[in-house]
């Protein structure tokens, strides 16, 4: 009896009405459909390398927003567009997912984007808040400390996906990099590569600006100066 698995238990319901023949695969996160094995989570670090061409992997964004993509997904582009229909069925709409690159791209994305909702969502709650006349102000040292905590953690989650990549080095060149960004994500071979580069950069360059923060920060830790 496979272990129940709700994310892909939900998703398998979902599709199971138009596609009788999708299944689970035992303990793990991964639905079978017609010799295709889709990983319903991020992909562990020791699964990502893997370029076997029968493997994707899907990842499901939340909240849901007109300008949310909703499914993110990586693998051989030959693999998700095999699996069109799927993606089809499970958003309503035709090209509503964002192809994010090889294995292990999507659930890169998915924490990048996770992480930027977090990082706007305290700020939101606060005006929020105040706009339907709460008395308490906003504690906005408190927020930016918070902001930077998170964003140096998603500048180590960009530099990890970068060196697994074999990249030691960010591009001189940030004009370019930022036109590469532009193109549509459907266009590019790795959009997750692109989006780790492009925020890597840019948090790298908003270094003086949080340490900056840091200082004016009344809860900031600081560490005595060595003597």
């Amino acid at each position: 009896m496979p272990a129940c698995r709700p994310e892909r238990d939900a998703l398998i319901h979902r599709l199971q009405s138009s596609y009788p023949d999708i299944a689970a695969d035992g303990d793990d996160d991964i639905i079978l459909w017609q010799g295709w094995r889709i990983h319903c989570a991020p992909l562990p670090s020791a699964l990502a390398p893997v370029t076997d061409i029968t493997r994707l992997e899907l990842c499901q964004l939340w909240p849901h927003s007109p300008l949310n993509p909703g499914l993110l997904l990586a693998g051989s582009p030959a693999a998700v567009a095999a699996c069109d229909p799927l993606w089809h069925s499970l958003t309503g709409t035709p090209q509503t997912w964002l192809y994010c690159g090889p294995l292990g791209a999507a659930g890169f994305c998915k924490r990048v984007f996770d992480s930027l909702f977090y990082l706007a969502s305290p700020a939101l709650i606060q005006h929020t808040l105040q706009r339907h006349g709460a008395a308490q102000q906003a504690d906005w040292a408190a927020l930016l400390q918070q902001h930077q905590q998170l964003a140096e953690r998603l500048q180590a989650l960009c530099w990890q996906y970068l060196h697994h990549h074999g990249l030691t080095t960010l591009p001189q060149d940030a004009g370019a990099l930022l036109a590469l960004f532009r193109v549509p994500p459907q266009q590019q071979d790795h959009y997750a590569l692109t989006l780790a580069q492009l925020l890597a950069t840019a948090l790298t360059l908003s270094e003086p600006a949080r340490q900056l923060l840091a200082e004016w920060n009344p809860l900031a830790v600081t560490t005595p100066p060595v003597r």
